[in-house]
């Protein structure tokens, strides 16, 4: 599957601009929950502009909306400093994805407790599950190859991250 085909020009972040600084609370101790909850938020928000630059997307508000309630139903990181955020929505009309990283990393509450530093996000319309789950499983069968996550975390060039996506790696 040429997955570049879904991750079009503009539709790559070599670097994340959420800049959340910790809440801390009155006895001097940052409230983690929440900060993780604005973070996603602050994250979603700016992947979402990403998608909604194509055109292909009828309503972005409402499109974040879905991506960060699917996200509180089950968190999307999956480990090793990568999260897949995604959503079937009435707000897009075609399958995208988009790429984005953050060199630092966010707290994504990830199950083995790492900074998410690589985000692949997919959305797709409510009617079309089999080009969707299809993109799923083929990104997260991307991520068996250690190699991989480090030339995705290692690149400064949008076209290598294309040509990795079509699984010249």
């Amino acid at each position: 599957m040429r997955m570049s085909s879904y991750l079009r020009d503009g539709f790559v972040r070599l670097e994340l601009e959420a800049d959340v600084p910790p809440p801390v609370g009155e006895d001097g101790e940052v409230d983690r929950e929440r900060h993780v909850r604005e973070v996603k938020q602050a994250v979603l928000d700016e992947i979402t502009g990403l998608f909604d630059a194509t055109g292909n997307v009828d309503n972005r508000k409402r499109l974040f909306e879905d991506l960060y309630n699917r996200e509180k139903k089950a968190g999307t990181g999956i480990g090793n400093g990568i999260a897949i955020p995604h959503v079937r929505s009435k707000k897009v009309r075609t399958t995208m994805l988009g790429f984005a990283r953050s060199s630092a990393g966010y707290d994504w509450d990830a199950p083995d407790g790492e900074l998410v530093r690589t985000f692949i996000a997919i959305v797709g319309p409510s009617f079309d599950s089999d080009l969707y789950l299809r993109l799923y499983r083929e990104i997260a069968a991307m991520f068996k190859f250690d190699g991989l996550r480090k030339q995705l975390e290692e690149t400064w060039n949008e076209h290598e991250v294309y040509q990795l996506f079509d699984g010249n790696y």
